[in-house]
């Protein structure tokens, strides 16, 4: 967690390579990582971004977006004094190969997905390669390092790094105030944040709440992201009866979750799969209560007492 850092005597450049990066449509793709980057910034380093910022894909999209990120990367390197990729896999590999033409380090974070995708032997081999060229392995968690190590054809040395928290966007803040300006009412609120994916677990977590709502009919869930299960959600909703207790609220800026997550009660993040759960340290830095799932390195970061409740996510 940071804030107000002080400023270094000596500035680095740094071009941050990223497959996730906030953009016009996409306004919460990636915020973690524009957040690392402010961060570097206010202690003072130059930072340039080479950076996919929208999630638009497919089998023309998806080519096209990372020719155009290793084109830039590989333009940008040499003015750079280090190369900051997020992702082993293909960004982490892209720095890694601009690296080595520009004679630049480059140092790699892995967040979940490229790890996870190391399970097929294409990936793992791009993963060892950036892993074995990088001069510095980042993973958020030690679960996700244990994941790692397990693929690693040679020992390696995994620095442990989370993301941090923006200690300014992420404060104790008047719950009322904060409903007041959106609008809502006194019940109480339930928000989940991310996508609206299998691996977010979200049909689960409408299952359960319906469950809830029987004992506090004043009880809401707001689903704050959008994705693929956006329709499926729709129709549990309906099946439910939960229509004026379900909102959908799609995907909006880091600011406006940090507004919803003053206004909240609790926080629920049910995913089958967490590599850290940046979103669960963001609530307990706004002082509102966590349900996290078992799975991944959210326990690492989640009390088990107070505010925090650990839990199966099929459960």
């Amino acid at each position: 967690m940071h804030r107000a850092p002080a400023q270094r005597d000596v500035a680095v450049r740094i071009l941050c390579v990223t497959n996730m990066y906030p953009g016009p449509a996409d306004p919460d793709y990636g915020a973690f990582v524009a957040n690392m980057c402010a961060a570097l910034r206010a202690v003072g380093h130059d930072v340039e971004i080479a950076a996919i910022n929208s999630r638009a894909s497919g089998p023309i999209a998806t080519p096209r977006k990372y020719l155009r990120l290793a084109v830039d990367t590989a333009r940008r390197a040499r003015r750079a004094d280090v190369l900051y990729a997020h992702y082993l896999m293909p960004t982490g590999v892209i720095a890694a190969a601009a690296g080595r033409i520009a004679r630049r380090p480059v140092v790699v974070t892995a967040h979940g997905g490229d790890v996870a995708r190391g399970a097929q032997l294409l990936p793992r081999h791009l993963n060892r390669w950036a892993v074995r060229t990088s001069e510095g392995t980042i993973a958020v968690s030690r679960a996700l390092r244990s994941e790692l190590e397990a693929q690693l054809a040679t020992p390696a040395e995994v620095e442990v790094i989370n993301m941090g928290v923006d200690l300014v966007r992420f404060d104790i803040r008047n719950r009322q105030e904060a409903r007041e300006r959106l609008g809502l009412d006194d019940g109480r609120i339930v928000i989940a944040v991310g996508g609206l994916t299998d691996r977010k677990n979200p049909i689960t977590l409408i299952q359960a709440f319906g469950r809830l709502r029987g004992r506090m009919p004043d009880a809401r869930l707001v689903f704050i992201g959008d994705g693929p299960l956006r329709q499926t959600l729709e129709v549990a909703r309906t099946r439910l009866g939960l229509e004026d207790a379900v909102t959908l609220m799609g995907a909006i800026s880091h600011d406006a979750v940090a507004e919803w997550m003053t206004a909240c009660d609790a926080l629920a993040l049910v995913s089958r799969r967490e590599p850290l759960g940046q979103v669960a340290l963001e609530a307990l830095a706004s002082g509102r209560p966590v349900v996290a799932t078992s799975i991944g390195g959210t326990p690492e970061i989640v009390p088990t007492h107070g505010p925090g409740r650990i839990v199966n996510p099929s459960d």
